[in-house]
């Protein structure tokens, strides 16, 4: 029957000079596979630009690769910390002992204490024997009793004080033997000129003073470690010690 009505449909339609229409099915099938084709045609160009964007962004530089929105631009390294082994102290050789010297922290030096890194290491290439472990007394008394008990020869104190290129360093040499300043060196700058100023020419202003106390504070400690002697003067003759009337 609907192969009858079908024929009979197209026959009135040739009738009328037009042709039989599609049948509806027909023409959604014909409608959904030219929609899939054009669908994957896009995806295939979608995913074409996908990678031709990944190759440009890998293979460019990150100033010509900031337009793709996935390109991936790695931080700068973070900055190491200087090396802070200055800090401890050198073990000591065999040999004649060398002068110790005890350089406490500078007020006002950077978080790395740069300066007093340079005063260190400064001093250790002339010889001596440097410790940055302690910490500094109040009154010339105390600096003399610690002396004494860590035979330490001379301490070195200071301050840094301004900003950026207008920083003022001053390093002051204490005797030990008496507990007094002996010497003060001034340097001037930002951070890197006086630690380079105090890598050449910090011994040149305070080296002569430093070694005269290392020899005073030498001295003192021979003399404190000397056996006390009392001299009784000379014995008596047996007459002028006899008690008169005996």
């Amino acid at each position: 029957m609907a192969k009858v009505s079908r024929n009979r449909f197209d026959e009135r339609a040739h009738a009328a000079g037009t042709d039989p229409p599609m049948p509806t099915c027909v023409a959604w099938r014909a409608l959904s596979f030219g929609s899939e084709r054009r669908v994957s045609r896009a995806r295939a160009r979608l995913t074409l630009g996908l990678l031709a964007g990944v190759v440009a962004a890998a293979t460019s530089s990150p100033a010509h690769a900031a337009w793709w929105p996935f390109s991936y631009v790695a931080p700068p390294p973070a900055r190491l910390p200087p090396d802070q082994s200055w800090l401890n102290d050198v073990p000591a050789r065999s040999g004649a002992a060398k002068p110790k010297v005890a350089v406490f922290v500078l007020q006002g030096d950077d978080v790395y204490q740069p300066v007093r890194a340079a005063v260190v290491q400064a001093l250790r290439r002339k010889g001596l024997d440097v410790t940055a472990t302690l910490r500094p007394v109040d009154s010339p008394a105390q600096f003399r009793e610690m002396s004494s008990t860590l035979k330490v020869a001379a301490y070195v104190d200071g301050e840094v004080t301004g900003e950026g290129a207008r920083h003022s360093a001053r390093i002051r040499i204490r005797s030990g033997a008496t507990g007094q300043n002996v010497a003060v060196a001034n340097f001037s700058g930002s951070t890197p000129k006086i630690v380079g100023a105090i890598n050449r020419g910090l011994w040149n202003k305070v080296g002569p003073a430093t070694m005269r106390a290392c020899s005073a504070t030498a001295h003192s400690h021979r003399r404190e470690r000397e056996p006390l002697r009392i001299e009784a003067g000379t014995a008596l003759d047996d007459a002028s010690s006899a008690t008169p009337g005996t």
